[in-house]
């Protein structure tokens, strides 16, 4: 393991990590909408921010690379910001201002995803608070919720799986919302009966199945209520897991290569999933010196790596072991 920066001082947590073909490493964090690393450690450029980046889907030809730009609940009714950067430099060269709370992610073919996050109370878009974000898709993947007759208006409903086929905004790999059309319910997202459960990240397999974190929503934290999961969309199961792995603490981040799904834990801990039936392939907690690190963001590189973002803002470049 190896870490960016030989002059790092502690800062924001680290949201989405991206590394290039050429071996530069993009970052979005708190009160920075991007910065880039050269392969040799040093910090190219940074782009402030009043609030920050939390979401990357770096462009095809890897000139630039779109950004969802963090909005505090408080101003739900101000348009959420989505900035297309220049990866040369970090100046902006386009800005999409979607309709609603908004995920930002890349798709299969690398084509940028913009899926709705949240639901809205008379008309006016509320963030979730637990959101569910898919990478590497076909399609974009997103909650839908259903309200059920005798509930508050301001309860937002049960939330089922929905898709909706990815369309081209105007102009060259520019991101466009799913509309109302569009939309695909799939299965309920709960597959316990009497269970809530909230979301988190995930990726899309090459055969189009699903495999996400979430965790069940409960007064109390019980043992076993924070899951990884894998689904089939489209055998006629109605969601039922292929697999599930259960563990005590909460899912940050998800990333999967063709064979294993590399889970990020916010006790510090990295666990290696088999992608084929869920078993544990191995574990790992970071560790810097003595001191445990918090992983936020993870993301399987082109290189075969993991590269990591933490809590207290480091960026960590892991080989996999096997």
């Amino acid at each position: 393991m190896s870490e960016l920066g030989p002059d790092w001082e502690p800062r924001l947590t680290v949201h989405a990590v991206e590394e290039l073909s050429d071996g530069r490493i993009l970052a979005a964090l708190d009160g920075v909408q991007l910065e880039c690393w050269l392969p040799s450690g040093t910090r190219a450029w940074t782009v402030p921010d009043e609030e920050g980046g939390r979401e990357i889907a770096v462009a095809r030809d890897e000139k630039s690379a779109w950004v969802s730009l963090a909005r505090p609940e408080r101003h739900n009714r101000r348009t959420q910001s989505v900035v297309r950067l220049s990866l040369a430099d970090g100046a902006e060269e386009d800005r999409v201002a979607p309709t609603g709370c908004v995920s930002l992610s890349s798709a299969a073919d690398g084509a940028p995803v913009l899926s709705p996050s949240g639901y809205r109370i008379r008309g006016v878009p509320v963030a979730a608070r637990h959101p569910l974000h898919i990478r590497h898709a076909s399609r974009a993947w997103f909650l839908s919720y259903v309200r059920q007759e005798g509930t508050r208006r301001s309860h937002p409903g049960t939330p089922w799986m929905a898709t909706a086929e990815l369309k081209p905004g105007r102009g060259s790999d520019r991101p466009a919302e799913p509309t109302r059309t569009d939309v695909l319910r799939q299965f309920p997202y709960s597959w316990v009966a009497d269970e809530e459960h909230l979301g988190g990240p995930g990726v899309e397999s090459a055969d189009g199945s699903l495999i996400h974190a979430g965790t069940v929503f409960r007064q109390s934290r019980r043992p076993g209520d924070s899951f990884v999961v894998r689904r089939e969309a489209s055998d006629g199961s109605g969601g039922t897991p292929r697999w599930a792995f259960r563990t005590d603490c909460h899912a940050t981040a998800l990333d999967a290569d063709t064979t294993t799904a590399f889970v990020a834990y916010d006790d510090g801990e990295i666990v290696a999933l088999d992608l084929d039936d869920g078993t544990v392939l191995w574990r790992h907690r970071l560790t810097i010196g003595n001191v445990t690190a918090i992983p936020t963001a993870l993301t399987v590189s082109r290189q075969g790596r993991l590269v990591i973002g933490t809590r207290d803002g480091r960026i960590l470049l892991c080989s996999v072991t096997t």
